[in-house]
């Protein structure tokens, strides 16, 4: 095999906890993470030598910053690789949205890398390997819905979320995740999401449970730092059954139980909002990385 299509997926927090702040700096998170079926289509094919990155999206970085770069560099050193890859990106996750759509397209990475080259690496594996990359990795190799802990890399499997439709909606805004969790004030923060809760509504299917207690600490943060989040935030809220920030934003999610609700909001947004900003229906899925 030589070349290999792949669709990753993006990532949201059905609810995300933040329990205390570590001594070498990270923090200690309970959060329950899902696939969305918005996602990057990639394409990796062998070649001679080096790594290489095309992309469609004049944001993404084609140099050694980029999380696939560093994906196939740390594989190609432990597993002492010959030859080298091209990467072709079609990038239609968000760029630094709260989606993890950098850590999709490494998760991806190491999947592809692990089928052209043939290591049979387990799943479980290329979790361990994607989590000295970063905290999402692991969990966007594995996908579908998972209680994450520790500092994110510590995964358990959950019961499949019941179908949740959302309306998705990305401002034009660059919110750093080390600025919201550094000004994180774990005594000031209120009330922490019900996620052992959340665990049994999905256990026992109850849709309208688990949309009524979507809930994310890191919005006592984001949205004080960032005002237009916060005022997005509450539009969506009146016209959906729930509003929810993802990860540490700026991206604002509105759950209804329809797609037709969905589309028709869409249209509302779209007419409100300025040009700049995305709108985007999508679903929760019970996939990670698929083969196209």
């Amino acid at each position: 095999m030589d070349n290999i299509d792949l669709v990753a997926h993006a990532k949201i927090n059905l609810t995300l906890d933040v329990l205390a702040k570590r001594e070498d700096g990270y923090h200690e998170v309970e959060m329950i993470m899902q696939t969305i079926d918005l996602h990057d289509r990639i394409s990796f094919t062998k070649i001679d030598t080096g790594i290489e990155i095309v992309s469609n999206h004049p944001e993404v970085p084609t140099d050694k910053s980029n999380l696939i770069y560093k994906a196939a560099e740390l594989l190609f050193k432990d597993f002492k690789l010959e030859g080298g890859l091209r990467v072709n990106l079609d990038k239609r996750i968000p760029v630094a949205a709260g989606l993890a759509g950098g850590s999709s397209n490494a998760a991806a990475t190491l999947v592809a890398i692990n089928r052209l080259w043939d290591l049979r690496l387990t799943s479980e594996q290329l979790a361990k390997i994607g989590g000295r990359l970063g905290a999402d990795i692991p969990f966007c190799i594995k996908g579908g819905t998972q209680l994450a802990t520790g500092i994110g890399t510590d995964l358990k499997k959950l019961t499949k979320c019941p179908q949740l439709y959302l309306i998705l909606v990305n401002p034009s805004l660059l919110v750093s995740t080390a600025k919201v969790y550094g000004s994180l004030n774990l005594e000031q923060a209120g009330k922490h999401p019900s996620t052992d809760e959340v665990i049994r509504a999905l256990e026992e299917q109850d849709r309208g449970f688990i949309i009524e207690n979507l809930s994310n600490l890191l919005e006592s943060v984001t949205l004080k730092i960032h005002p237009e989040v916060a005022e997005l935030k509450n539009k969506v809220a009146k016209l959906s059954n729930k509003a929810l920030m993802s990860g540490s934003g700026p991206t604002i999610l509105g759950f209804v139980s329809a797609i037709e609700e969905a589309e028709s909001i869409k249209s509302k947004l779209e007419k409100e909002l300025p040009r700049e900003y995305r709108v985007v229906v999508t679903k929760t899925i019970d996939q990670g990385i698929v083969e196209i």
